[in-house]
């Protein structure tokens, strides 16, 4: 097939590519070429997603979106000769999420400004004929964001870590290599529909999950010290929002499952986190750093969160 993919060189559009090279695709990347132009073996045309004038009158089988964050961007690129678009949106775009469950069937937002209706805006510009990909959170190899290489970094430095909440706590993470294979299948299978990319509820626990990235002490602190301790969630501790938010990790993944969505094992994405960061991960990473990252917590602030442990 051939394939344009509208970003291509950062985390989840990296994946993407090198998953269908693996598959035997022509590629074509739409990127601003910022972050690099991907691998020799692909096209890459340079433009911004304001202007898709370099891409008109050409055509291609399918294109996946994962660079799409503008209502007005994903429309003027939809209307391309495109065959199946496959568009990767946001567990954002319903509003009852975190503070309520939700399922691939949950109202999306109507009105209203902001990251969440922004992208449902753009997902109006892909269904009922394409598909849409409302991701949860994604990890892996190759993570801007990193709030797993967070953990994998702080707790393979050994000691005592302070942890969030309880151990036994269900979350749902998903490798963006398993999304960016689900995203191929949708486009090779010419499937439409709205689906949630994330690990089936109950998938692994936050346990479980920061006990594969290593052997430190973990000191496990409630939801209330925390929160009385003023700790940012998802940032000053990534990974942890307080269990008050109920929907945070209730994702309903029925039909994503039944399209063929598939994860791997959390040790596996975890080992692979770790050789990514041995072998100059986040120098990677020093030439963009991203305002969301989170920042390394001091030895006198987890010193602090440690003795609020009961």
């Amino acid at each position: 097939m051939r394939i344009l993919i509208l970003g291509g060189t950062i985390f989840l559009g990296r994946h993407v590519v090198d998953e269908a090279l693996r598959r035997g695709h022509e590629l074509t990347l739409f990127t601003r070429g910022r972050h690099g132009t991907g691998p020799q073996a692909v096209e890459h045309v340079a433009g911004e997603r304001a202007d898709v004038t370099p891409l008109r009158g050409r055509s291609w089988d399918a294109a996946i979106d994962t660079s799409g964050y503008q209502p007005e961007h994903v429309r003027a690129s939809s209307a391309l000769d495109l065959g199946h678009y496959v568009f990767v949106s946001s567990c954002n775009a319903y509003p009852d999420w975190p503070e309520k469950p939700v399922n691939e069937d949950s109202p999306t937002w109507q009105d209203g400004e902001g990251y969440g209706p922004d992208k449902v805006r753009c997902e109006r510009s892909v269904l009922p004929n394409g598909a849409v990909v409302r991701a949860g959170l994604i990890v892996g190899p190759h993570d801007n964001i990193f709030r797993l290489p967070w953990w994998v970094r702080r707790i393979r430095a050994g000691g005592t870590v302070p942890a969030p909440g309880r151990p036994d706590l269900g979350v749902q993470i998903i490798d963006a290599r398993d999304l960016a294979a689900f995203l191929l299948d949708l486009a090779e299978r010419r499937i439409s529909g709205a689906f949630n990319g994330t690990a089936p509820i109950g998938r692994t626990t936050m346990g479980e999950l920061l006990s594969a990235c290593g052997d430190a002490e973990l000191r496990w602190i409630p939801d209330d010290r925390l929160e009385e301790a003023n700790v940012e969630p998802w940032t000053e501790l990534p990974l942890w929002l307080p269990e008050r938010f109920a929907g945070t990790w209730r994702i309903g993944t029925e039909r994503a499952e039944a399209a063929g969505l598939r994860c791997r094992s959390v040790q596996e994405t975890v080992d692979d986190v770790a050789g990514w960061l041995k072998n100059g991960g986040e120098a990677e990473l020093d030439d963009w750093r991203d305002e969301h990252r989170p920042p390394w917590m001091t030895a006198e602030r987890e010193a602090e969160l440690i003795q609020r442990a009961p």
